[in-house]
């Protein structure tokens, strides 16, 4: 039998009496949370997101932590999280929520400033935006994209997300 840390016990015991989530993350006896990391020339492991927070949009993978880095570089952006929306055309949208630090930014500020950033291409632009006070965080300083996810999609239903 293997030995699990205190997290993942905790974490296992959240499948209990779920035996489709269980078998989406149990395989052979090894629990598979959707971390994903790099690995860099150093053998270094850095832990860069969830897979659970991927958004396919058209059928590419946009990783959030990417365009939430180029959101945060434009001057008037305090703070960001992004996350997907169900879209019927392409699966999924990209929304980003904003945190000013700047009251005269706007969305079609921002949405020109990544269309402009050549880190970013233009099917991981945010298609919507949403300006907010504050972003969840967990106690260790981790942005609650599944709190924000949630979020958007009530945003989406009641059409207050800008674009």
């Amino acid at each position: 039998m293997k030995l699990l840390s205190k997290h993942l016990v905790k974490s296992a015991y959240a499948y209990v009496n779920k035996p489709e989530e269980s078998e989406k993350v149990f395989y052979k006896g090894w629990i598979y949370i959707g971390d994903m990391a790099t690995w860099d020339e150093n053998e270094y492991i850095t832990i860069v997101g969830r897979k659970d927070d991927m958004i396919v949009s058209s059928g590419e993978n946009i990783h959030p932590v990417q365009v939430e880095e180029v959101l945060n570089t434009h001057p008037k952006v305090s703070e960001s999280v992004v996350v997907g929306v169900p879209d019927k055309l392409r699966g999924e949208s990209v929304v980003a929520y904003i945190v000013k630090s700047d009251d005269s930014l706007t969305a079609d500020e921002l949405h020109k400033f990544c269309l402009e950033n050549p880190m970013l291409a233009d099917y991981k632009c945010p298609r919507f935006y949403q300006f907010i006070d504050e972003l969840p965080y967990t106690a260790t300083g981790k942005k609650k994209h599944y709190l924000m996810k949630e979020q958007a999609k009530r945003d989406q239903e009641k059409g207050l997300l800008k674009r």
